[in-house]
């Protein structure tokens, strides 16, 4: 799976698309979405993050693809964002993943995630040059197991691993949703996570290509067939 695109909630579209530029040395760029509305974006290796304008929201969760060494990609994000440590680390390695994971902060308080995988080809010089998209988005739910039956059988969509009422991964290694139960806390801050409008386009031969809009949260997926 692919994220082809991404949207979040922000309060400040500008500002905040304008902070993600400066970090990933990428230029922002406005366009507009099917209603007519007008969205900030910025282009991430193979997705294109947009923003758009609410009130409020709570903290959305993100992961990126860093083909940094872990060492460059820490220095990098000390320099340009507040960094969140792991038990007083400054990241973190999973086995399940075959990743070290980095996490970090926007200006609005959502909780972002840099993640190296083993096997990468690794970009020390400029780690900005090396953010090859997003490949977690936090997909939390009132019945998580729920939503995930949604996902595989609306969207068609595979879950990876086991999923529980606790959590679970919805897509691959490459790209996958994590559904988490609302108010569980986005790791490693106290962040509660919750129910913001969110809609993103998958590229997945497997599921079923169109728009699919979740009769009751405020999800929406797009699968596109490359």
């Amino acid at each position: 799976m692919e994220f082809d695109r991404v949207q979040i909630p922000a309060v400040d579209p500008p500002t905040l698309a304008e902070w993600y530029g400066d970090l990933f040395g990428v230029d922002t760029e406005e366009t507009v979405d099917s209603t007519a509305s007008t969205l900030t974006q910025i282009q991430l290796g193979e997705t294109t993050l947009q923003f758009v304008s609410v009130e409020a929201a709570p903290p959305a969760h993100l992961a990126f693809r860093l083909l940094a060494t872990v060492e460059a990609a820490v220095d990098w994000l000390a320099d340009r964002a507040t960094m969140l440590p792991v038990e007083d680390q400054q990241y973190r390695w999973f086995d399940f993943l075959d990743a070290t994971a980095i996490y970090f902060e926007d200006p609005e308080g959502n909780v972002l995630e840099g993640l190296c995988y083993k096997g990468d080809s690794r970009r020390s010089v400029d780690p900005r040059a090396a953010v090859d998209g997003v490949t977690e988005v936090g997909l939390p739910a009132h019945e998580p197991l729920t939503l995930v039956e949604w996902l595989q059988e609306a969207v068609g969509l595979s879950a990876w691993g086991n999923p529980s009422d606790t959590f679970a991964w919805v897509g691959d290694r490459h790209a996958r949703f994590v559904v988490v139960p609302a108010a569980r806390d986005w790791s490693p801050t106290d962040r509660q996570a919750g129910l913001g409008p969110l809609s993103a386009t998958v590229v997945d031969p497997s599921a079923r290509p169109g728009r699919h809009s979740h009769p009751t949260v405020p999800y929406e997926i797009v699968v596109a067939h490359e």
